[in-house]
């Protein structure tokens, strides 16, 4: 792990568009260097091939190359954010040197072989070093996708391990509903659907049973309610529209995750003994 500095620590969210380019910036150069993009983008130093051009031009519909010297213009939260999982596929660590024979029987010294698995790691703590600091928090996933954290205090119960239950009916379901809401690019009827998809859960542990095994009846009841009377599931005239959904999406959402974690994690414990 990335040790966080004294600044960093004292100072959280702090980082500014800025800020965020000229750490990514320096992020890259110091991979590009250690020619961790040599492997799978033949990028060492300062040469970047055309090929690679051409790729990001592709996938990524503008021109990255040269990263270190992008126009102000240029520098926005998509665009960082678009190349930094761009360049995550592309990092692999190397190998130790050995001693080759080109076509013409001249011997030249290069990377017996690449680690990607082990590249990847360093990049993502790297870049998780400072993404935390951006905003209200962001990270860098295994899987390549930059996700937001959460608010402050309460990312920790996104990376709580989903327990083995139900795959079909609540597992996956909850996992996607985590995926939804940590969606970066997540507008207010996305958030409303992540919401709902868990208030599907509750619903199927109500339908058969288990939801009363845990919680009391009123509190059972609380649930549906808090999902009905904030216009998430119905429409009814008596529901409450006239509130900030920006505040009380995220306050329901992770209400409804913690309430979950405890649910589940309750009858698991008592079908057990």
């Amino acid at each position: 792990m990335v040790k966080r500095y004294y600044s960093s620590r004292t100072y959280p969210k702090s980082l500014t568009l800025k800020g965020l380019y000229w750490k990514f910036k320096n992020l890259y150069q110091f991979f590009s260097n250690k020619d961790y993009f040599k492997g799978k983008a033949e990028i060492t130093g300062e040469w970047i091939p055309e090929n690679i051009k051409h790729e990001a031009a592709v996938f990524l519909n503008f021109q990255p190359f040269p990263i270190t010297k992008w126009d102000v213009s240029d520098i926005t939260e998509e665009r960082i954010f678009d190349v930094i999982e761009f360049l995550f596929e592309r990092v692999s660590k190397p190998g130790r040197t050995v001693e080759m024979t080109d076509l013409e029987g001249r011997p030249y010294y290069d990377y017996m072989y690449y680690d990607d698995e082990e590249g990847k790691r360093e990049f993502l703590e790297s870049v998780n070093s400072f993404l935390c600091d951006f905003k209200n928090g962001y990270e860098l996933t295994k899987d390549g996708q930059i996700i937001a954290m959460g608010e402050h205090g309460l990312q920790y119960i996104f990376n709580a391990d989903i327990p083995v239950y139900d795959e079909q009916n609540i597992d996956s379901k909850v996992r996607n509903a985590i995926n939804k809401w940590r969606n970066r690019n997540l507008d207010v009827k996305e958030k409303k659907q992540a919401i709902h998809e868990m208030a599907d859960v509750f619903e199927w542990l109500k339908k058969t049973g288990k939801l009363s095994e845990v919680l009391r009846k009123k509190n059972e009841s609380d649930l549906f309610e808090i999902a009905n009377h904030f216009a998430i599931r119905h429409h009814d005239p008596k529901q409450k529209k006239d509130y900030d959904e920006s505040i009380w999406y995220s306050w329901i959402f992770h209400f409804y995750l913690a309430t979950y974690h405890a649910a589940i994690r309750m009858l698991i414990k008592n079908e057990a003994k």
